[in-house]
């Protein structure tokens, strides 16, 4: 079961990404302005989603946590597993453009289109979307992550 979602202006959310192969990324913002933490798995390769789940319940930042956003493109994490154990809403991104398989469908936020798979109603994930897409591809917890995995602090020397 979930908590309860009420949208705000500044709802914290958290953007797992994992484009990385070595590691999993998490960001946590307020909205889609501040930044207010980064979270850094290390692991060769990804860990469960059970680890997972245990550790976002761990963070300093999990009390105001509302919601989860993944970026999986090999779709390599359970977010049933995810959503059970930290009694939080996932919501699941794919950037490509015609994804219509695995339950993902196209929403719309201003000129930009993503692909989202959710539990939430269409209205809730639409505001949740608006209110935390900023600039670039992705919502902000996204983006952020991505850049600080992509980022040169995590390459091969």
């Amino acid at each position: 079961m979930t908590r309860r979602l009420t949208v705000k202006k500044e709802i914290r959310t958290l953007g797992l990404d994992l484009c990385n192969p070595r590691r999993l990324i998490g960001a946590v913002v307020r909205g889609g302005t501040y930044l207010d933490g980064v979270m850094v798995f290390p692991s060769k390769p990804i860990p469960e989603s059970k680890s997972i789940g245990s550790a976002i319940l761990g963070t300093k930042f999990f009390p105001e946590l509302r919601l989860v956003m993944t970026h999986d493109p090999k779709g390599r994490l359970d977010v049933k597993v995810i959503e059970q154990l930290t009694g939080l809403p996932v919501i699941q991104i794919d950037s490509a453009r015609n994804r219509s398989t695995d339950g993902f469908k196209p929403y719309k936020v201003g000129r930009k289109w993503l692909q989202v798979t959710s539990l939430l109603p269409p209205g809730v994930l639409q505001e949740i979307l608006s209110t935390t897409w900023t600039t670039g591809m992705l919502p902000e917890p996204l983006r952020i992550a991505h850049l600080v995995a992509r980022s040169r602090f995590f390459r091969e020397k």
